[in-house]
């Protein structure tokens, strides 16, 4: 009770932006338990059901593969000097090969991400949009008892900052505002941020509605709960599953 109590003063003193992520908050304790172990175990079986190699999607997904180091060594490293003094763990690099071949691919101008983290695919993303002067908005929402915020985005480098916008808002408030700003229509979307069951089932929906034909979705951990077999399945889309660092992400090109 006093962690809970704790929790909702600091949604309480960032503002009116964060009063509808802790609303909802409160309300998932009243709702069926979705992110237990055994959602978890059923995602990561479903998960190995449908998992391909990094080529074969590329290839199912009408594009080339690109296999080439997204970032020179000496970027990597200078970046990771930087991270030793953090105190906190954002995770690392992600799968940013697919993530940045499928911007190449689809030539992509307007992207949408929501989680940076330290900005490992913020910086694969724009890497690519920037070659055609593009844009890549991206949501992040300082995290309660989170320390280094300050290290959000940290590897994203100087030249490519004037591509780039970070809402550090919640999803509830800064999704809307991101897709907004991109005139409700972008060809990428890449999702790393709510990791609950009932967070991705209020994403997903609202990204893929403005994610233009021929646009590809991609979502980091989707092992974590059933939401993204669910949400495949209620659409009947065609989709693929990949592993990366022990982790599965889901990737899914809008055909129609």
């Amino acid at each position: 009770m006093y962690e809970d109590l704790k929790t909702i003063l600091w949604f309480l003193r960032k503002g009116p932006k964060f009063y509808a992520t802790m609303v909802t908050l409160i309300l998932r304790k009243f709702r069926p338990v979705r992110d237990n172990t055994e959602q978890h175990d059923i995602a990561i079986k479903w998960c190995e059901k449908y998992l391909v190699s990094y080529e074969e999607c590329i290839s199912k997904l009408g594009f080339k593969p690109i296999n080439k180091e997204v970032f020179p060594m000496d970027y990597v490293k200078e970046v990771e000097r930087k991270l030793k003094i953090s105190k906190s763990s954002f995770g690392g690099q992600g799968h940013i090969v697919l993530i940045y071949a499928v911007c190449e691919n689809l030539k992509a101008v307007k992207a949408l991400e929501t989680g940076v983290a330290y900005g490992w695919s913020s910086a694969a993303i724009l890497s690519s949009v920037s070659k055609r002067s593009g844009k890549l908005i991206s949501v992040d929402m300082p995290m309660i008892k989170q320390v280094d915020y300050h290290l959000i985005g940290v590897a994203v480098d100087e030249n490519l900052k004037n591509y780039w916008e970070l809402l550090r808002e919640p999803d509830r408030h800064g999704l809307n505002k991101a897709i907004k700003k991109h005139n409700y229509s972008f060809d990428l979307a890449h999702y790393d941020s709510d990791k609950s069951y009932y967070g991705r089932k209020w994403s997903y929906p609202l990204i893929w509605k403005y994610l233009r034909k021929g646009g590809v979705f991609i979502s980091d951990d989707i092992d974590h709960d059933v939401a993204f077999k669910e949400f495949v399945e209620s659409k009947n889309l065609d989709f693929f599953v990949l592993k990366f660092e022990g982790k599965y992400v889901g990737v899914i090109r809008k055909y129609t």
